[in-house]
């Protein structure tokens, strides 16, 4: 946990997550994720997969940013990363905090409360946009994908992770076994949840199906590269990668794998203009 959050902030933080998961995380769960998300262990491996694939100073956008703990990592790695986020609570923390750790920094500036879509960024301002497990939170995560490709310079790169509703695991935020979407479609996931004695209202209003084929799919039609999250090797599929892809099937195969546990995705923006 940040040393910087002190009592009574944690204070604070437990009960606003306690009142926002009441019958989705347990408190061993509201613990977990006070550790890992407003923490700095997800933040420090969201840095270590994007700072070296940047040169210093570059702008990075991050979607979805919740506490602000990957803008903080980001920033203190030597990146011009702001954050955006809808929940009003989550955004006067992240500011409060950076205020503290970062006094050099506006924290109206690097954290904004808002839609994302709806911002008034310039077009083709930021060399990186990241997704870190927030495109499962958004209905209509197309509209957001077209806002993130106006926004990237040619070259850009934009992260992903999220769950993989394709596949067969525990729920992310429920931690309860889950089967394939297609088998357990929304109204039987409700019913499901409700009969282990959880509350279903979180996954009726904030969860929304991704998969790996469906965000491959719609970065392909954006005419993006995909590539591998840690490594930024190419996989996309044309013909003049059938050499590296008989090289490597099984690599290939991860990559494009429809059960695979989680979708993690980089994916570079064409240089020349999108259709």
């Amino acid at each position: 946990m940040d040393a910087n959050i002190d009592h009574s902030a944690r204070q604070a933080l437990e009960a606003y997550l306690t009142k926002l998961y009441t019958g989705v995380f347990t408190s061993e769960a509201i613990s977990a994720h006070l550790e890992n998300h407003i923490g700095f262990a997800f933040a420090e491996y969201a840095t270590q997969v994007v700072q070296p694939r940047l040169q210093k100073g570059a702008k990075v956008l991050d979607v979805g940013s919740g506490f602000g703990s990957c803008v903080l990592a980001a920033r203190n790695a030597g990146l011009d990363a702001v954050g955006v986020e809808i929940a009003p609570f989550e955004v006067e923390f992240a500011r409060s905090r950076l205020h503290k750790v970062r006094p050099q920094d506006d924290p109206n500036a690097v954290y904004l409360c808002g839609d994302a879509r709806k911002l008034n960024f310039a077009p083709e301002s930021f060399d990186a946009v990241t997704f870190w497990n927030v495109i499962e939170h958004i209905e209509h995560w197309d509209s957001v994908m077209d806002a993130a490709a106006k926004y990237l310079k040619p070259g850009g790169i934009v992260f992903i992770i999220c769950p993989n509703y394709m596949a067969w695991r525990d729920e992310a935020h429920y931690h309860v076994p889950w089967k394939p979407a297609p088998l357990l479609p929304r109204a039987k996931a409700v019913q499901y949840l409700q009969s282990l004695g959880r509350d279903p209202r979180f996954f009726a209003e904030s969860i929304f199906y991704r998969t790996n084929w469906e965000v491959l799919g719609r970065l392909h039609n954006l005419g993006f590269d995909l590539m591998e999250l840690g490594t930024l090797e190419k996989r996309t599929l044309t013909p003049s990668r059938l050499l590296p892809i008989l090289f490597s099937p099984l690599n290939h195969f991860r990559f494009f794998n429809p059960f695979r546990h989680s979708v993690e995705v980089a994916a570079r923006k064409p240089f020349g203009s999108l259709a």
